[in-house]
């Protein structure tokens, strides 16, 4: 009952325009003060350790190398690279904008990064061809959730921070995930697209122009192959893959000679700015979540599910579907820093593979962030677009089918998602 009041107290305190970290921070001191006798320079230093970590390091290093990435005209590279490869068939903008937007998961980190750099190019050009305006605005916004589910990945690096796990186990698994989804996409995409009749790109297929767009993307598509590759080699953690990420964003910039020092530096401002908001949400989250533990809350949590223990399907269904409200509600970083850490016991005393469980609430997220009232994807992409969310909806409708397929692959079949990364990881 504690919970759902907490909870409530929260949804109010948004209705009536409070910033959500600070929601998250007052509905914590609150039940504290009133519910315990803990002082309050004990919820100070909650306030400190939630972000005084080093794998959080990684996170505004990555949303750098992410800015880095679209001032220094790397974007419109790999765009140009994946229209020379796949922008000449029916529907091939549509195809364009997903792979795109896996590059983009390669290198930025966020969903929010993706969907501005791919919407404030691919939306545009799609609209020019005659692409239905909510269509665009949809595919750019499933698009971007590739952007947590293929490494480097934000969210990854944060679940990773909270529950123990290795960022670099997570990033291997992320990798394949990522473009099953991906095809997914593809495939949705295609059943959407081949009964319109939307105008194809009029330069023909070539590859000696494919060769040439290649040539011109080498720079930028060499930034995930040196981030993961100093991973895997173990030559550098995910923390420290991060600052050389930013290191050769910057010497790739002006390598194409369209980063300047005042880019560089607007880049930093901007990416200062993002940081500072994600990381007091986690410090403010922590906080709340340190609230559940110290009422109790997490033990009253587990006992329900206990029962099934023997049945982990079940809780992993159980798990998911709260996950999913939570993602309805709130921010992701949110319902990971709060919620997470509650089911995190429930995973230890069962038979579920930890990372098969991180999987599961990344990709909760990633529909979270293409569902409303948060869909902070669809948000970007509809502005940029000039389109209403209704009508663009009702086409991401079909791309969080793809999500929620795969979501049911993972509790259901998980030796055939994880077999790959299992393969490297071991």
């Amino acid at each position: 009952m504690t919970i759902i009041i907490m909870l409530l107290t929260v949804l109010l305190l948004l209705a009536i325009g409070v910033p959500i970290a600070f929601a998250l921070g007052i509905t914590a001191v609150i039940f504290l003060v009133l519910l315990t006798d803990l002082p309050l320079s004990l919820m100070l230093q909650q306030l400190y350790l939630g972000i005084n970590s080093f794998p959080l390091l990684a996170i505004p290093l990555f949303i750098f190398a992410g800015s880095l990435m679209n001032t220094g005209g790397m974007s419109l590279r790999l765009i140009n690279f994946a229209l020379s490869i796949i922008g000449t068939v029916k529907g091939g903008l549509a195809y364009v904008n997903v792979l795109t937007s896996v590059f983009f998961g390669a290198i930025t980190g966020t969903a929010a990064a993706a969907s501005a750099a791919v919407g404030q190019i691919m939306i545009p050009a799609m609209i020019e061809k005659k692409y239905d305006r909510g269509f665009a605005a949809a595919t750019t916004s499933a698009g971007s959730t590739l952007g947590i589910l293929i490494p480097p990945s934000v969210p990854m690096i944060l679940y990773g921070s909270i529950a123990g796990i290795s960022v670099a186990d997570l990033f291997i698994t992320g990798i394949f995930v990522g473009l099953a989804v991906a095809v997914g996409y593809v495939v949705a995409a295609y059943f959407m697209t081949k009964n319109q009749n939307y105008e194809m790109e009029t330069q023909k297929f070539s590859f000696k122009l494919v060769f040439e767009k290649f040539i011109a993307a080498i720079p930028a598509l060499l930034i995930p192959v040196i981030i993961m590759g100093g991973i895997l080699s173990g030559i550098v953690t995910p923390t420290e893959s991060a600052a050389v990420a930013v290191l050769v964003g910057i010497i790739v910039g002006f390598i194409y000679k369209e980063l300047t020092i005042k880019k560089l530096v607007e880049s930093l401002i901007d990416s200062v700015r993002n940081t500072a908001l994600v990381m007091f949400i986690v410090a403010t989250a922590t906080i709340l979540g340190f609230s559940f533990s110290a009422l109790g809350i997490g033990q009253q949590m587990i006992e329900p599910f206990m029962q099934f223990a023997d049945n982990p399907i079940i809780i992993m269904f159980m798990a998911s579907f709260i996950l999913l409200i939570g993602g309805f509600i709130f921010d992701g970083t949110v319902m990971v820093v709060v919620l997470v850490p509650l089911f995190l016991p429930i995973v230890a005393a069962t038979s579920i593979d930890p990372i098969q469980f991180a999987m599961i609430v990344i990709i909760v997220w990633g529909i979270g962030q293409q569902t409303p009232p948060v869909a902070s994807g669809l948000y970007i992409t509809t502005a940029i677009a000039k389109v209403s969310m209704l009508n663009a909806s009702k086409y991401n409708i079909w791309y969080i089918l793809v999500l929620a397929i795969a979501l049911i692959a993972m509790i259901f079949i998980p030796d055939i998602m994880l077999y790959l990364p299992r393969q490297i990881i071991e």
